[in-house]
């Protein structure tokens, strides 16, 4: 029976995903990898149209969602060919073909075919109890992580940080430290006016 929602399961879900080689061009992304991207769309599509609960509010877009080299031993729960429409869904140019998971701490809901002209979701796989892929516990948040432990998901965080990110927190600095400069030099005449005038008393 076909139907146009793929399933999300509880706990790991592994999905098969198209991703275009050649991304088209988004300010928003530059200085991301294009797996950081394909991170961020997984993310924001589950996040965004279903109720499951995959992010970290305090990570980057992306962080909770991992890319594997592959899944073996699961099987398709479900193929883009079992949706209505399915079979003419394609991707605006050559794509390779991404292996990902994401854990949801929700319950079982379901999502609208993810596409569009960039991202494809092939196939979404059947977990195991017993396999890698979809075993083991919920990935760590950055609001766990306690001691040193919390360094590294910083450090990777404000390494990806798009550099025009840093340009704009740079310009916004010296645009106030400039602003601050008048402010600054009219009390510092006011003083030695202070001072003059003080000087100028005791003298008499």
């Amino acid at each position: 029976m076909q139907s146009a929602f793929a399933p999300i399961f509880p706990g790991w879900n592994v999905w098969q995903v198209w991703q275009v080689k050649d991304l088209p061009f988004s300010i928003a992304m530059l200085g991301v990898s294009p797996d950081r991207q394909l991170r961020i769309w997984v993310e924001d599509e589950v996040r965004l149209h279903s109720a499951s609960d995959v992010a970290d509010p305090i990570d980057l877009k992306g962080g909770q969602v991992e890319i594997i080299d592959s899944a073996p031993g699961l099987s398709a729960a479900m193929r883009k060919e079992d949706v209505p429409g399915g079979p003419a869904f394609v991707v605006d140019g050559p794509a390779e073909l991404k292996t990902v998971r994401f854990f949801n701490k929700a319950g079982q809901t379901q999502i609208a075919w993810p596409h569009d002209e960039s991202y494809l979701l092939e196939a979404v796989l059947e977990p195991k109890a017993d396999n890698p892929a979809t075993s083991g516990p919920a990935p760590t948040t950055i609001g766990q992580t306690v001691g040193g432990g919390i360094a590294k998901p910083i450090g990777e965080a404000f390494g990806e940080i798009p550099w025009y990110v840093w340009g704009g927190v740079a310009f916004i600095g010296v645009g106030l430290l400039v602003a601050s400069l008048p402010g600054a030099a009219n009390r510092t005449v006011t003083s030695i006016r202070k001072v003059r005038k003080e000087l100028g008393k005791r003298n008499r």
